[in-house]
């Protein structure tokens, strides 16, 4: 009977062999129930009632295909997380978790993120003209080669942030907190940082003669970067 209660348990694993932790539970189950099983023989119950007895002791299994079927829903999604060469002109990311996810050479214009994680994803080659990043974690995301004209960034986590050889012309980062944030060979033309807090911010051969700086608060190691690059630093403050 020990093979027919392996069996009974192989049936109800069978859909989500995919499913990491699927495999854990199955193996923990079968001992279980194989031990429970063993225990009824040596209490003198013959095999069948001990294998009657077995299963029903596994009781009502919806919790269980539950905390599987989320399994399966988090594997799908994660496999989704790569949305390289994509077109996905004003698509709707608002509040959406995308951590480590990959957008290489994506055309996501006029796209919202608003209220989204985007913890250590990384942007290349991306047409994010027109897009809206709103109170959106950005720490440790990479950005590079992409376009930002006209594009909204507004109270952003920009932790460890790095921005290489992409186009923030005219972007407005007023008022906004920044650290560890690396901009390296970016076009940044007329953007604005007026009244924003710099802790260790690098400003790697991006152009900053005219950025304004007003009213900002920075530590040395940022004010020194900003001094190489011939930025207007008669208004800022020294931590």
């Amino acid at each position: 009977m020990l093979e027919e209660i392996n069996q009974y348990v192989r049936n109800i694993f069978a859909p989500y062999q995919k499913v990491k932790t699927a495999k854990e539970l199955e193996e923990e189950l079968l001992s279980n129930l194989n031990e429970k099983f063993l225990d009824y023989k040596k209490q003198g119950y013959n095999e069948e009632t001990a294998y009657q007895m077995t299963i029903n002791s596994i009781g009502d299994v919806t919790e269980l295909i539950d905390s599987i079927n989320l399994q399966q829903t988090e594997l799908e999604h994660a496999i989704r997380m790569d949305f390289s060469r994509s077109r996905m002109v004003n698509s709707d990311f608002r509040e959406v978790s995308i951590r480590e996810g990959k957008f290489y050479s994506s055309d996501l214009k006029g796209s919202d993120f608003t209220n989204s994680d985007l913890t250590d994803s990384e942007f290349k080659s991306c047409n994010l003209a027109d897009t809206i990043f709103e109170n959106v974690n950005l720490t440790g995301a990479h950005f590079r080669s992409s376009n930002f004209k006209s594009a909204l960034l507004k109270n952003c986590q920009y932790d460890r942030t790095y921005f290489k050889t992409s186009n923030l012309a005219g972007i407005d980062f007023d008022g906004q907190y920044f650290e560890g944030t690396v901009f390296e060979a970016c076009t940044l033309k007329k953007a604005s940082f007026r009244n924003t807090t710099l802790k260790n911010v690098q400003f790697r051969l991006s152009e900053v003669k005219k950025v304004d700086f007003s009213g900002s608060t920075m530590d040395k190691l940022t004010y020194n970067f900003l001094k190489a690059g011939k930025a207007d630093l008669n208004n800022v403050t020294i931590i």
